[in-house]
């Protein structure tokens, strides 16, 4: 770096961050910080993996072409959790039906893009960059972060084993981690440690260093001293769930958290697969609500989960169902315009046994920009009109 290079102090702050024993010196972040809205919320992001069977999961209980589709596995219509005159939940999900009817939840229908692409890797690349026109290089939550940079160390958290595509981007201040206690500063960095907070108090860049190097080093103290909430969540999706509450009651600025539930892939034997499934998410999701309610964080956090892909209208010789296109998204939180939302895809008019979407995936993008984390969604997704989720 040359001297005649100005440092700021959101940059430093982006660095100082402890992860699984690693150490990143703080490095530059580029542009102004941008005022955001008061009423921003953290967004939780749940990638349901696998590709979940939309037709069984919002259910046309009423549409007699239903079971024409679904001779084996079409759910039976005195079982299916009704919530509207033509449409209801799988029977599992008991959780859903519980947000819906205390206005906590929005289903958007029929959600997909235009061209579908059926596989797994390059559908989730297209879903977590919201770029299907193009090879991906940015995710749509680090293109987010870097057009609205801000003085925070650390902005978003995949609780993952890997890096998620949708936080990929060009300026730091997102971390993947599965274990609180691995989030440390490591042993080697006592000396540097002691520096950042003598250097913390003096002014011109040694006080900038400083003070992002001291502030770093309180971000990771005290998520390595978090413990998962763990009632009255279950299984893996609830451990996932259990450290996002932990962070969000730490109250550390998240703009957002993601993380994931596998065995979505559902090609056969798919009915006590997916009611099981179906029962951890519900129930899971609803508790994940109550508790953020109950800590006072309802208004502060908004949850999305979407999944890659659906399946298709026709089940297969194995029980199961295939690869699809359309399918149902569900946001959750307060302040929404709770209910359906967009057209239901129909079950006559099919594209190869597979739906027609009625809503582009990129208008519910667009609506969580604009509305929840309080950006101009235009530069992330284009000129997609965002949905009305939120009152």
């Amino acid at each position: 770096m040359q001297a005649s290079t100005p440092l700021t102090r959101r940059g430093l702050l982006a660095g100082g961050i402890a992860l699984g024993g690693l150490w990143a010196l703080p490095r530059l972040a580029l542009g102004e910080d941008v005022p955001r809205g008061s009423n921003r919320r953290t967004l939780v992001l749940l990638h349901l993996n696998g590709g979940n069977d939309g037709l069984n999961t919002v259910v046309p209980w009423k549409d007699p072409r239903y079971r024409v589709l679904r001779p084996s596995l079409a759910l039976d219509a005195g079982a299916v959790r009704k919530v509207s005159d033509t449409l209801g939940f799988h029977p599992a999900l008991a959780g859903f039906e519980a947000l819906f009817r205390r206005d906590r939840l929005a289903v958007v229908n029929g959600v997909g893009y235009p061209e579908p692409n059926y596989s797994h890797f390059r559908s989730t690349e297209i879903w977590f960059t919201a770029q299907p026109e193009r090879t991906p290089q940015y995710g749509w939550i680090g293109r987010t972060l870097d057009a609205h940079p801000t003085e925070a160390p650390l902005r978003a958290v995949a609780l993952e084993r890997e890096a998620p595509l949708s936080f990929a981007g060009s300026t730091p201040g997102s971390v993947t981690l599965t274990d609180f206690g691995r989030f440390r500063v490591p042993a080697g960095m006592d000396g540097a440690a002691q520096l950042y907070r003598t250097y913390a108090p003096m002014e011109g860049t040694r006080g900038d260093v400083g003070a992002g190097g001291a502030q770093a080093l309180d971000v990771a103290q005290r998520i390595a001293q978090l413990q998962r909430v763990r009632a009255p969540f279950q299984g893996p999706l609830g451990d996932s769930l259990g450290h996002a509450l932990a962070l969000l009651k730490a109250d550390l600025g998240l703009e957002c958290i993601q993380l994931s539930m596998g065995g979505y892939d559902t090609h056969s034997n798919q009915g006590p697969a997916h009611n099981g499934l179906l029962a951890q998410l519900g129930n899971n999701l609803n508790s994940f609500q109550a508790e953020l309610e109950k800590a006072g964080l309802g208004e502060r956090v908004v949850t999305l989960v979407m999944s890659e892909f659906g399946r298709r209208a026709t089940e297969n010789l194995s029980g199961g169902t295939d690869h699809g296109s359309a399918g149902p998204v569900f946001v959750i939180g307060q302040g929404l315009v709770p209910g359906f939302h967009g057209a239901y895809p129909s079950l006559e008019d099919l594209d190869q046994e597979n739906f027609k979407f009625t809503t582009d995936f990129r208008s519910v993008y667009a609506a969580i920009l604009a509305s929840a984390l309080r950006v101009d969604p235009r530069p992330i997704v284009g000129e997609f009109t965002p949905l009305g989720l939120f009152a």
